[in-house]
């Protein structure tokens, strides 16, 4: 029996992705909103998932994307029939434009929202913030209403030309909505525009329930208040330190007749403790709750500001003591006046400093050599002495200050039936992290890399297939997480046990697997696996409702 070896794929996990692709019915809704055109060989779904495949694989550019389907199992991957060819520059640019003109936002937003039914995930609580990605070229377009990318300060507060991206997804960092901006659209700006979209989208998905908005500190603006209101949402914020109720509430919590709760834990191990105080208070005519947060775990750069600070301090100290010990009175008056004054201006945060006149008796300098025999004429002065000792109250006290921060609340304490009390703002506030996590992964070269386009029009597509990528990937490590327990752990590399792993972590467990492609005497394909799957592959591929078949 005559079997020809054809081809050899290293497919890795793009099968699952593949499949996932599939499983979420991308392609026919992709295909519903981007009509395929009949003159056209490939469709606008089979470019989305060439690209997103693309994405997760570690990038390549756009303008190497024809060699690389060359070398991956193109029909098993994306659709039967298709052929390497077809997917030169001319092609992918002409989808992307096409993407462009199907309104490229509502696409990725229909997307996000099938993505949410068809996995069942609450609309309940939505975390919110931006970022931006520095490109580079000059980019043409004749249209005023493209994405506008000029040069202005980054977040870094450098001098680049960025394009923003904005979120809001949910605890597990799944994104309900996504868009691409101009870099130098600032926060506050932002925030009012996207809750209006937002509503429009969950309207859209005939979805009219209320839901918390969760964003960083840059939403506590009039607008962002009023649009908060307006689509049917409460608000969770972080109060700017420069706010007058919010340094109202943190003089307040200074009181020592402050209800502190008692301290508690959010984490499961090694979490930081914290201590919760309400009070309420209005701002813009809008009514908030002020819930005052003290962490045992002080911010890594408040913590540098304050040891910056203790040190500066204990420097002046010890110059001030040296300076008034150099210096002695002849006037014990002179000297009490001194000492009063530097008593009313030494006003030290971190130290203890007793400050006392002292009389001494020492010889009177005289010019020239003394007279032999001669007794010393004496002299009595009067020196200002300072005693410098660090007070470990008072730095625990300024370290226990730096802790805390102020949330903002519109949220009343009983929601759906649910009691809402502080700890429980706290927590959902924390969950803050979800989204700024996704930006690891828009900022991480193996998955966004560089951006080689011609026009602001496929930057801007490229862009929310970069979101749509992250969508993918958030579901793929959620449905994986459901069924890894502390009980039964993944194996990651040199045998370390995964019971949260990421989406990368699963990816290498899959980084081996190659599909052999086979062709039989009578000229029928078959494809198989280079060696069995072990356990561990098998077990996610069952918990994802899947088997080897998405291989061969």
């Amino acid at each position: 029996m005559d079997v020809r070896i054809r081809a050899i794929y290293e497919s890795s996990y793009l099968n699952i992705i593949s499949a996932l692709f599939k499983d979420l019915d991308l392609p026919q809704l992709i295909d519903h909103l981007v009509p395929v055109n009949p003159q056209c060989q490939t469709r606008a779904s089979d470019i989305v998932k060439l690209i997103v495949l693309d994405i997760l694989s570690g990038r390549q550019a756009l303008v190497h994307l024809e060699q690389w389907v060359h070398d991956i199992d193109l029909p098993k991957l994306v659709r039967p029939g298709l052929e390497p060819s077809w997917f030169n520059d001319d092609a992918i640019a002409r989808h992307l434009d096409r993407l462009y003109e199907a309104n490229i936002h509502q696409v990725l937003s229909s997307c996000l929202v099938q993505i949410y039914k068809k996995e069942g995930l609450s609309l309940r609580v939505f975390h919110a913030d931006t970022t931006d990605k520095t490109v580079y070229g000059a980019y043409e377009s004749v249209s005023s209403e493209a994405l506008q990318i000029t040069h202005g300060y980054n977040r870094h507060h450098r001098w680049q030309k960025p394009i923003g991206f904005g979120l809001i997804g949910n605890e597990d960092g799944i994104p309900f909505y996504g868009d691409v901006h101009d870099g130098n659209v600032p926060d506050k700006t932002w925030n009012p525009e996207v809750l209006s979209r937002v509503h429009e989208q969950l309207k859209q998905a005939k979805i009219q329930d209320e839901w918390i908005y969760v964003a960083d500190s840059a939403a506590m603006t009039k607008d962002t208040l009023t649009q908060t209101k307006a689509a049917n949402a409460f608000l969770i914020t972080r109060g700017p330190s420069s706010l007058r109720i919010v340094k109202q509430a943190l003089a307040e919590a200074d009181s020592p007749h402050i209800p502190w709760s008692d301290p508690f834990t959010l984490a499961e191990k090694n979490g930081a403790t914290y201590r919760v105080w309400e009070t309420a208070s209005t701002y813009e005519s809008h009514p908030f709750r002020l819930i005052v947060v003290e962490s045992s775990s002080l911010d890594q750069r408040k913590g540098k500001t304050l040891d910056k600070e203790r040190t500066k301090e204990a420097e002046l100290l010890r110059e001030e003591q040296a300076r008034w010990e150099r210096h002695p009175f002849s006037c014990r008056a002179d000297a009490e006046q001194a000492l009063a004054s530097l008593k009313a201006s030494l006003r030290p945060q971190f130290h203890r400093v007793e400050a006392v006149v002292e009389e001494i008796v020492r010889p009177k300098k005289r010019r020239g050599r003394p007279k032999k025999g001669a007794e010393p004429e004496m002299e009595t002065l009067y020196l200002v002495r300072l005693d410098v000792e660090f007070d470990p109250n008072a730095w625990e006290q300024a370290r226990r200050k730096a802790s805390r921060f102020v949330l903002v609340t519109t949220v009343p304490k009983e929601w759906k039936g649910q009691p809402m009390e502080a700890k429980e703002i706290l927590k959902l506030y924390k969950g803050q992290i979800s989204v700024e996590m996704n930006f690891s992964f828009l900022k991480d070269p193996f998955f966004t890399d560089e951006i080689y386009v011609k026009k602001p029009e496929r930057v801007a597509v490229l862009g929310y297939l970069f979101l749509l990528a992250l969508a993918i990937y958030r579901v793929f490590q959620r449905r994986v997480r459901q069924f890894i327990t502390p009980e039964r752990p993944l194996k990651g590399a040199g045998g370390r046990k995964l019971t949260r792993p990421t989406g990368q972590a699963i990816f290498q467990l899959f980084r081996y697997v190659k599909v052999v492609l086979l062709e039989l005497p009578d000229g029928h394909i078959q494809r198989a696996l280079g060696k069995p799957l072990t356990p561990d592959q098998r077990r996610i591929l069952q918990g994802l409702g899947m088997d080897e078949s998405i291989y061969v």
